[in-house]
């Protein structure tokens, strides 16, 4: 009957007990061992100083010294190993890591432990320093960061230091690390610098304070970086100031004749801005339901608004453009979308018919680009062509791709054409057309649903201006931007550049639907909008063109 008691009494389950702290146990144990100097059976060898370590303590840390204590290794059977070429104090820091797992990274010694635990193979430690540097950039050890994470192959670290050198371009111009650089480096950062839209002249300062860091053998190098450096861009006053008395450039024939282009350019540039420019305003709308084919002429300099003949067709939500002095109306709507179009010469001030576009089409883009009128997409089109004046035919090109879209509006910048089409139900879709190989691609969105906005563009940048906001964008950033808006909430208005200003003409009240008379210009070097007429400009959903020169409408 015993027996069998015991025989009934519930078995014990195992159990798996954990140190929890066994960890920081062993590696305590570990660093007593050192402290006390007891079972040492290797020794590090740097620069004469000698470390003595437990291998498997290294082995257990670092791949490196993993592979290093392999059984046919040299190392392991002397129980020494020489490093050459490291710092010092670095391998004493990833020693006491790998006896701690602590360790202290400070600015004078992350870079040589950075070095050091790429060569031991102790990623954690790589990685903090990193982000030690990354977080720790300044004027002073960028350029050192950017070399070393070259070095190391550390991309990400490289691409940020890189931007940074980049984003303060104006604060290191004098710096010793930009005057270290390779010629290749200093080229890639001269033109990297002015594509993110720093300005040439500082562009300009790194060049030649590279080149006179060491004059006699780097002058040779002096003529391409100055063709890296868009001279005619420089400030008037640099360019007069400094840049024409350099005598390194003056010695030089070739950078002789960039600084000659410059100041052609400048002078040209001069005259330009001192043109007259008039702005036809063409077809609209009279009322809600009442098209037109009346055309204005608004005389800028002067002020002064004048009427000229009247279109051949009615045409509203036409688009017009200026092509070698000739105005252009194109398409439009009237009981329905017109293919037609039409030149107005300011000379013979008569309106004659052109060849018929191949498609119908309103509220589309239209530009011009090597001698080319390019109409592009429109409501319910994504059909895009080009008009040659001089054979008066329309050429198809490659449709826009994408969905149904409601309207286009086009500009051309670096030899390219940017269609910014608002989509139906979806966002203002900017894309470029490549008019050499005939291809689209898109570029970058305007998250505004159902916002509608002019697009014109001056050198680089984009300026796409709607009712409510305006927006810009570096081609070279290809990021957009807000912009200070309009002092108007207007609809269907007009939007032209002179110069540099552009001009909003026209437009109807949002909530009152009544004529927006007034004029507003905005200017791109002060980046600012003002009303500079009051005139009565009576114009909404027709098209606009500006055209520079000497003209009598009156």
């Amino acid at each position: 009957m015993a027996a069998k008691i015991v025989n009934q009494v519930d078995r014990i389950s195992p159990r798996k007990c954990r140190n929890s702290d066994y960890g920081n146990t062993y590696l305590n144990g570990l660093t007593k061992m050192r402290i006390n100097r007891k079972l040492f059976d290797f020794s590090l060898d740097v620069d004469g100083e000698v470390i003595h370590v437990h291998k498997l303590a290294l082995a257990i840390a670092s791949d490196y010294f993993a592979a290093m204590f392999e059984p046919d290794m040299k190392e392991r059977k002397e129980g020494t190993v020489k490093l050459q070429d490291v710092d010092v104090d670095a391998v004493k820091a990833l020693i006491d890591y790998i006896y701690s797992g602590i360790i202290t990274l400070k600015e004078d010694n992350v870079e040589a432990v950075l070095s050091v635990s790429e060569i031991f193979q102790i990623v954690w430690v790589k990685e903090e320093c990193i982000k030690f540097l990354k977080s720790n950039l300044n004027t002073g050890n960028c350029f050192r960061v950017r070399k070393l994470a070259d070095m190391h192959s550390c991309i990400e670290l490289q691409n940020i230091s890189h931007r940074y050198i980049l984003d303060n371009f104006d604060d290191l111009i004098a710096e010793e690390g930009l005057l270290l650089l390779s010629f290749e480096e200093i080229k890639e950062f001269i033109k990297n610098a002015q594509d993110v839209g720093k300005p040439e002249d500082s562009a300009y300062k790194a060049a030649i304070n590279w080149v006179k860091h060491d004059r006699e053998k780097r002058r040779v190098h002096l003529a391409e970086l100055m063709s890296q450096i868009r001279l005619p861009l420089v400030s008037t006053e640099f360019l007069t100031d400094h840049i024409v008395a350099e005598p390194l450039l003056t010695e030089d024939q070739k950078c002789n004749k960039f600084v000659t282009e410059a100041l052609t350019y400048q002078v040209k540039e001069s005259k330009h801005r001192n043109e007259s420019f008039y702005v036809f305003l063409l077809g609209g709308t009279r009322d809600d339901t009442t098209s037109s084919e009346e055309c204005k002429v608004y005389d800028i300099s002067k002020k002064k608004l004048a009427s000229i003949s009247s279109m051949n067709e009615v045409r509203f939500t036409n688009s017009a453009i200026c092509l070698n002095g000739l105005i252009y109306s194109v398409g439009g709507w009237d009981r329905g979308p017109l293919e037609t179009a039409e030149c107005y010469d300011p000379f013979s001030k008569r309106w004659t018919y052109i060849a018929p576009m191949n498609s119908r089409r309103s509220e589309f883009g239209i530009c011009t680009y090597n001698d080319l009128i390019y109409a592009v997409g429109g409501r319910d089109n994504s059909a895009v062509e080009s008009y040659d004046p001089a054979t008066n035919i329309w050429q198809l090109c490659e449709k826009i791709p994408g969905t149904t879209h409601t309207r286009n509006r086009t500009t051309v910048a670096e030899n390219s054409i940017y269609s910014l089409t608002l989509v139906i139900n979806a966002n203002n879709v900017l894309r470029r057309f490549d008019p050499r190989d005939g291809k689209w691609c898109e570029v970058n969105n305007i998250r505004e649903a159902y916002n509608r906005f002019e697009l014109v563009s001056y050198d680089r940048t984009l300026f796409a201006i709607g009712r409510s906001e305006c927006k810009r964008l570096d081609i070279r950033m290809n990021k957009w931007e807000p912009m200070p808006h309009m002092l108007s909430n207007r609809l269907g208005f007009s939007v032209v550049i002179a110069a540099k200003d552009f001009y909003v003409l026209g437009g109807e009240d949002k909530d009152s639907t009544q004529f927006i008379t007034s004029v507003e210009r905005f200017n791109i070097d002060n980046n600012e909008w003002i009303t500079v007429d009051s005139i009565q400009i009576k114009h909404r959903h027709g098209g606009a063109a500006v055209v520079s020169g000497d003209f009598d409408f009156n």
